[in-house]
């Protein structure tokens, strides 16, 4: 049995969602083939009940639109529930025959609540509907005033976010193939979907039906330490990627591969309205706390690739200290790679030869630490597809 699909961390507030008698339909393209699925729900971040009166899974197009039968999907065994503030649920599993490639959706009409986090990510389709259209062969989306908001917040933050895609959690696909899944566990750089997007299209190429590429980063986070407390948008961060592990990681019993790719914000973050300087980490103590994850994570029989930290220098919140630093981790990672399954050097790869301590800028955004879309791309596509043979 493997767990296919996963649309993202979940415990991040990106926008209140208001909400009140509206359908979300999650539209997916499985990477894996199966007989049945099942999905979590979160209220994991909200602070109020949400009253859920209809689930039901369907195949569809890419669009969204039914071409099967749509069945009901219960939470034990009910049809409706009311979930809980902190509440994360499963959902009994449900009967649906998917090859890998094909498009199914899942549909939750939310009568009551508010909708505090969101994934940014989109390897998922997300079409809302004011009104209870869970069992409806067609929809047609119904554009919110926060997607307005989401295209203010990408430019004046000079990044690029997806629709957020509040509720869902997880979903899974079942199946009795020996698949098993590969997580991306990062920032806001691989969470943006540029290299993490086309790598998951490399996979289903070279491994049809044989791995899903789950992403669970969240923009902000780090490695070694939470948001920190008095940082006014903590709630975009979320916890660390120490005390995520469990979480987003070890939950899932087929993932075979995990890929980390943090330390951005441990090295960029402090010294500014984020973090404060005495959250000032050191390159020993990064290299010492991915040795244990990478330990812990042998135990359970999964495999750790560890990327390097890209070269921020050409970024308004960098400083030689922190170049400095970022140099020193890169080192550290290559001399110990022994710990680790892979480690990836992308830091040579995007380099600025003529500033060493900066990545080019044609591979990059306008903030100058995230890739754009010819960043992700080199990224992805100097990946050794070996790694996972």
């Amino acid at each position: 049995m493997g767990s296919g699909l996963g649309t993202g961390s979940f415990c991040i507030f990106i926008f209140l969602l208001p909400i009140l008698q509206k359908t979300f339909r999650l539209v997916i393209k499985s990477a894996l083939s199966g007989k049945s699925v099942r999905f979590e729900l979160s209220n994991e971040c909200a602070k109020n009940d949400v009253v859920i009166g209809a689930l039901s899974v369907a195949g569809c197009d890419k669009d969204g639109n039914f071409t099967g039968e749509c069945k009901t999907a219960t939470v034990n065994s009910q049809k409706s529930l009311c979930l809980k503030a902190g509440e994360v649920v499963l959902s009994d599993e449900v009967d649906l025959d998917i090859v890998a490639g094909e498009y199914f959706c899942i549909n939750a009409y939310v009568e009551k609540g508010a909708l505090r986090s969101g994934n940014l990510i989109d390897d998922a389709g997300l079409l809302t509907v004011n009104s209870d259209v869970s069992h409806s062969p067609k929809i047609e989306n119904q554009r919110r005033v926060r997607d307005k908001v989401r295209e203010i917040a990408s430019v004046v933050l000079k990044m690029y976010f997806h629709k957020p895609i509040p509720l869902f959690q997880s979903v899974q696909m079942l199946n009795d193939t020996n698949a098993s899944s590969i997580v991306v566990h990062g920032d806001s750089i691989s969470q943006q979907g540029y290299w993490t997007n086309m790598f998951s299209d490399r996979i289903r190429q070279n491994f049809f039906g044989r791995y899903s590429v789950i992403n669970k980063s969240i923009m902000g986070t780090r490695l070694l330490r939470d948001f920190h407390k008095r940082f006014i948008c903590k709630g975009l961060f979320g916890k660390s990627g120490l005390n995520r592990l469990h979480r987003d990681i070890l939950n899932y019993p087929d993932v075979e591969f995990v890929i980390i790719a943090l330390g951005t914000n441990d090295f960029l973050q402090y010294g500014t309205i984020a973090a404060p300087k005495t959250e000032k980490p050191t390159p020993e103590e990064f290299l010492n706390a991915m040795i244990r994850v990478s330990e812990e994570l042998k135990k359970h029989g999964k495999k750790l690739i560890v990327f390097n930290i890209l070269n921020f220098g050409e970024s308004i919140d960098s400083r030689p200290e922190k170049e400095a630093m970022v140099t020193e981790i890169n080192r550290l990672l290559e001399e110990n790679k022994k710990y680790f399954h892979s480690v990836y050097d992308q830091a040579s790869l995007c380099v600025n030869p003529d500033k060493p301590t900066c990545t080019r800028k044609e591979y990059l955004g306008k903030d100058y630490v995230h890739s754009n879309k010819l960043g992700g791309k080199i990224v992805a596509d100097n990946i050794d597809l070996n790694w996972f043979k």
